[in-house]
């Protein structure tokens, strides 16, 4: 562990969480100061603004550059808190409406036409509604001393406005949740099982269960196009994918034969590519194409059991134990005899984070259509996907995958570090 003090303290604020959006173009920061919202190619801010409370943002969502769904830090003076969900409209700065669930909330979703809140042991799903904004009084008719300015009409707010449908959970501490504009998933009320919950108006079966690990579910994704679902318990060894349609098991990846705490999972474009980050500081990459061994009809468990196909390591930091805080490890009580006693400080857990560690290895690959400055097409022979961790230090990693000569003249996969950013730091231009 490093334990050296910063030459020069750093005034960047204390990054609380980290979100990518459902186009996968923006990520937004939750920070004790507020929020930002970032691109996602570049990692350039494209908009922060200036809260009417003085308190951070714990957790965040962002859709594009229109809205913001996030949970304030503390509880303050206006009734926002820990319970609240603010939804933030950043054309008009300013909030929209708000909701509260009367106990924490532990984690939101957002799509265009969704937000999902999840609780400790529930998820409630409002969907979005067309609002017509109230038109500001008009002036007197007799008031004719004072010029009037004339403001420009709004145009109509679509904000999560009604409560939908309410869904029973496990115990749901790391808030797991997967949502699409078709699909929610959630863990299901039994250890290891999951609940596919369909949001199609017409469906003809609204909830399946599909039992994925016997201990309980640590990571969820689903893939871009909503067909693919992959999972993992807390054990973190292994990987498996399921189709929402059938349900059916289609891969099972093995990460390691150690303990790993899975920090996040993402899908390529194209459904080519499965990625993941632990807390062992690796990220890997795992082929979806199965090989010629896998299709054998004799193909024993231990070789359908596939290994990365390539993994890099990413940065992981060296938060210490209370960087929400700042307070040191120990502090000094005085017994009742009058006596001194050293006291260990409790570590604050974070909002989907039991454990109160900094958020890292939130994960995403690039979408189709583009790749770095934009225009472009991912391919399956080279895809670009993002790290992104937070805590004391902001920090933006670009990889890219690619095939290459291994060693010894073989074809194979490379994964490469591109390079990174410190988001919350002075920026440039490229």
């Amino acid at each position: 562990m490093n334990t050296r003090q910063a030459i020069q303290p750093s005034n960047t604020p204390n990054v609380l969480s980290i979100s990518i959006s459902a186009s996968r173009k923006r990520f937004i920061a939750g920070l004790a100061d507020g929020f930002r919202v970032f691109r996602l190619d570049n990692c350039l801010t494209t908009y922060h603004p200036a809260l009417p409370s003085p308190y951070g943002a714990s957790i965040t969502a962002v859709l594009d550059d229109r809205y913001v769904a996030y949970v304030p830090t503390h509880k303050s003076e206006d009734g926002s808190g820990p319970n609240v969900v603010i939804f933030w409209d950043c054309v008009l700065e300013r909030e929209l409406t708000r909701f509260d669930l009367h106990e924490q909330v532990l984690g939101l979703r957002l799509s265009s036409k969704w937000l999902a809140v999840i609780l400790q042991e529930r998820t409630i799903l409002f969907q979005h509604q067309e609002i017509q904004p109230q038109a500001p009084p008009s002036p007197p008719p007799e008031d004719t001393s004072s010029p009037t300015s004339v403001e420009p009409k709004d145009e109509s707010w679509r904000i999560p406005n009604r409560v939908h449908s309410l869904h029973n959970t496990s115990h749901n501490p790391f808030a797991l949740c997967c949502l699409t504009n078709d699909l929610l998933v959630l863990p299901a009320q039994s250890t290891g099982q999951i609940q596919l919950i369909s949001l199609l108006p017409k469906a003809s079966t609204n909830k399946r269960v599909v039992r994925a690990h016997n201990s309980s579910l640590r990571a969820v994704a689903l893939s871009p196009d909503g067909s693919l679902l992959v999972t993992t318990s807390e054990q973190g060894t292994l990987l498996r994918v399921f189709t929402t349609s059938t349900l059916d098991q289609i891969a099972e990846f093995r990460r390691g034969l150690d303990h790993a705490i899975i920090y996040d999972l993402a899908f390529s474009p194209g459904n080519r590519w499965l990625a993941s980050t632990s807390d062992k500081g690796t990220l890997h990459v795992f082929d979806l194409r199965p090989s010629d061994t896998q299709n054998a009809p004799f193909a024993s468990r231990l070789l359908s059991d596939s290994r990365s196909a390539a993994s890099h390591s990413f940065h992981l930091g060296s938060d210490p134990a209370h960087w929400q805080t700042g307070r040191p490890e120990y502090s000094w009580t005085v017994l009742p005899s009058g006596g001194r006693k050293r006291v260990r400080n409790e570590v604050q857990p974070r909002p989907g984070e039991p454990s109160g560690r900094a958020v890292k290895g939130v994960l995403t690959f690039m979408p189709a259509g583009w790749n770095g400055d934009g225009v472009g097409d991912a391919s399956e022979e080279s895809v670009k996907m993002v790290v992104i961790g937070g805590g004391v230090e902001g920090r933006w990693e670009e990889f890219q995958l690619r095939g290459g000569e291994t060693g010894g003249g073989l074809h194979g996969w490379i994964l490469e570090r591109r390079g990174f950013r410190r988001f919350l730091t002075r920026q440039f231009v490229e």
